[in-house]
């Protein structure tokens, strides 16, 4: 059986003892110690990392009597007797992320009657599920002052095994799932719940408790926290971004909300004046060709074009309102990637999308549509342009 240290000591960061087994998990070698120091992953923590003998751990699982250790290359036979060492920026991390949750769960109990049902602390999230749904901003910001002010507090963060007689005395945060003798984490005179993590020893050393985002999930609501380096990183992270942003709209740091207001309702003008000014655009562009093609005499009115520097919406709204003349039949390629719009009026027989497949065919691209209006698409401007040069042969085999 494997003694784990990190029970007694979770601030132990190296260690040694004697290799008990030897495996290979999922490809990679892995051994298993009379004693260690490493926390494998379980009860919503990840395992901690390090090295045995200068061989990085990559991975510690539990797997009951035995934890074992899996590793990025082998350790040598004649190693018998290990040094380890804990990635201590990891476990710390670990430490006071797993500790504030603990606090933030009892805080939304108290505040709110909100249950943790579960939680998660990866690399880069910490996450805790409550029972609840429809907590307002307010009540969010009612757990987090609490958390804080038992962070404040310095409470002591403790540990023990209890028997299972002694549960039903127990003040539990949660019922165990499981019989026999249990380990309890105690939070001064706020917190106790069963569990396994490692811990830091007092609440002042979890540093800051900060809520950033509650999303439902079902019945459920997920809240999306940090708590004390990752809440640092989090917080110089905005404040650069801040105060860059103050920088380059030269305005006060307590201003930028009112000056990026300003600003969008000025963008969302400018968007209005474009849009009308582009449909301007494409109506007379449609009577310019309208024209064009009356002169040419065919019928139906074969009306070619290409308008590379247009958006794909504006060459699209151009092919539709071609569509609704009388004897019209319309080819346009646009957008910022070549796209290609064909239309038909309603008089004229020819399908559109059938031209289309036979354009695309032809100049190697794609598409397809109804009979009135199908689209396409091809590779290069290159491609896009030999299909413009066979429309006049494609529609006029299609009349045919």
């Amino acid at each position: 059986m494997t003694i784990r240290l990190y029970y007694d000591n979770a601030y132990q960061t190296d260690f040694t003892a004697d290799v008990v087994a030897r495996a290979e998990i999922n490809g990679q070698p892995a051994v298993a110690l009379d004693r260690t120091a490493f926390y494998p992953t379980g009860g919503g923590q990840p395992s901690d990392t390090g090295t045995l003998n200068g061989v990085p751990v990559v991975d510690v699982r539990d797997e009951g009597d035995l934890i074992w250790h899996v590793l990025a290359g082998l350790l040598p036979l004649d190693d018998t007797t290990v040094r380890g060492e804990i990635d201590w920026s990891r476990r710390w991390d670990h430490m006071q992320n797993h500790s504030g949750q603990h606090i933030l769960s009892q805080s939304f109990i108290e505040t709110h009657d909100a249950l943790t049902v579960a939680w998660h602390l990866s690399d880069t999230s910490l996450t805790i599920d409550l029972n609840r749904i429809g907590l307002s901003d307010e009540a969010l910001a009612d757990a987090e002052r609490l958390a804080n002010l038992v962070v404040q507090r310095n409470l002591p963060i403790t540990a023990r095994i209890v028997s299972e007689d002694e549960l039903p005395a127990l003040a539990l945060r949660k019922q165990p799932a499981i019989d026999g003798p249990l380990r309890l984490v105690e939070i001064g005179d706020f917190d106790r719940v069963a569990c396994s993590g490692t811990h830091v020893a007092a609440t002042a050393q979890v540093g800051l408790i900060k809520l950033l985002r509650a999303e439902r999930r079902g019945q459920e609501t997920r809240i999306h926290f940090v708590c004390g380096g990752r809440a640092r990183a989090d917080y110089e992270r905005k404040h650069d971004l801040t105060r860059r942003l103050a920088l380059r709209f030269g305005c006060a740091e307590d201003d930028l909300d009112t000056v990026v207001e300003r600003m969008h309702e000025q963008a969302n003008a400018n968007y209005k004046a474009l849009k009308e000014a582009q449909t301007a655009l494409v109506e007379a562009e449609a009577q310019r060709l309208l024209a064009t093609a009356a002169r040419n005499g065919s019928e139906p009115h074969l009306i070619v074009a290409q308008y590379p520097g247009w958006q794909s919406e504006q060459v699209k709204q151009l092919a539709l309102i071609l569509r609704g003349f009388p004897g019209t039949v319309t080819v346009l390629t646009g957008g910022a990637a070549p796209q290609l719009f064909v239309a038909r009026s309603e008089d004229v027989s020819i399908d559109a999308g059938q031209l289309v497949r036979a354009l695309v065919a032809a100049a190697g691209g794609k598409g397809g549509g109804r009979g009135d209006y199908a689209q396409g698409a091809f590779p290069d401007w290159e491609r896009a342009a030999q299909a413009l040069a066979l429309a006049a042969d494609v529609v006029a085999d299609a009349r045919n």
